[in-house]
């Protein structure tokens, strides 16, 4: 493995693979129990493929007409250039367009998904509106967090679905867990009713390098290969973060993860409707993805 985070190698020994949950456990297991016990649920090839390639294209094609990829955009390498913002001169207004076509709403808030979730929680799920697709070009990863200061203001039953859109080696930054994470009391307690925008004198990401902090607590850092279609659920208080994509044929990553919760529950209005502001109310402006491939991202 060549797992990077912030330019520093991640030393083998603290990477493990996810386990994979498998087919048959959906269908026969208490889906809630399992991520009670490990944090997470890893589900291999959930989403029908070609759907994903679909959705992807229309991403991807997308981004090549604002010379972001190359010739042939569906391979998704990056060109290392933009013309973006002189395109387009609302980010939030473009990356709303990309985020709400009809093959990728199919797929995140389709039914396979709903009723998943559905099964998970024991009552019927509904997903966000507001979803965060993810682009991601060389030398980007994203800092180790957990969710529960983004998305419990309401409610604390969310759980969060990752759903790969690429290939993803360890070489092109993918998402890992910090093992055991969940039962991290000391952790808990530190966000308990943390509300990133709210409480603005704190950060939400855990300001602890992975290779440190797993160390540190002996644990490991769970990830995968991923394949298109593969989607990785987790609840609130699991830490994660990305690997560093550094694939040297520049190729982008791109994900998506979207939150769910139990219909019954007070909707955030920031994260429901036909124009939700999103986290901060700056709308899909606000996401690392509606800058430019060659832009740096903020850290929140």
């Amino acid at each position: 493995m060549n797992a990077v985070v912030d330019g520093k190698r991640v030393p083998n020994f603290l990477i493990r693979k996810l386990e994979k949950t498998k087919k048959n456990n959906i269908k026969d297991e208490n889906l809630s129990d399992i991520i009670e016990k490990k944090g997470y649920l890893y589900l291999p090839n959930i989403i029908d493929t070609k759907k994903i390639e679909t959705a992807r294209n229309e991403v991807f094609k997308k981004l090549h007409e604002i010379k972001e990829l190359n010739d042939p955009f569906h391979e998704g390498i990056f060109s290392g250039y933009s013309i973006r913002d002189h395109v387009y001169s609302d980010r939030g207004a473009f990356w709303k367009s990309i985020s709400s076509s009809k093959s990728l709403r199919e797929i995140t808030n389709g039914a396979i998904l709903e009723n998943l979730m559905s099964k998970i929680f024991g009552k019927p799920a509904i997903g966000y509106d507001f979803i965060f697709l993810r682009a991601v070009a060389g030398g980007k990863f994203t800092h180790m967090h957990c969710d529960s200061g983004f998305f419990t203001r309401t409610t604390k039953q969310v759980l969060t679905c990752w759903i790969a859109f690429t290939e993803i080696t360890i070489e092109k930054g993918p998402l890992f867990i910090v093992e055991g994470s969940h039962k991290f009391d000391d952790i808990k307690k530190e966000f308990l009713d943390f509300d990133v925008a709210i409480h603005k004198d704190k950060k939400a990401t855990i300001d602890i390098h992975p290779v440190k902090f797993a160390e540190d607590r002996n644990t490991k850092l769970l990830t995968a290969d991923f394949n298109p279609g593969d989607a990785l659920i987790f609840g609130m208080h699991t830490i994660h973060g990305t690997f560093e994509n550094h694939a040297k044929d520049k190729k982008i990553r791109l994900t998506c993860d979207i939150r769910f919760q139990p219909k019954s529950e007070p909707k955030d209005p920031r994260y429901f409707g036909l124009n939700p502001g999103g986290t901060t109310g700056a709308g899909y402006s606000e996401l690392n993805s509606a800058r430019p491939l060659n832009e740096d991202w903020h850290i929140r």
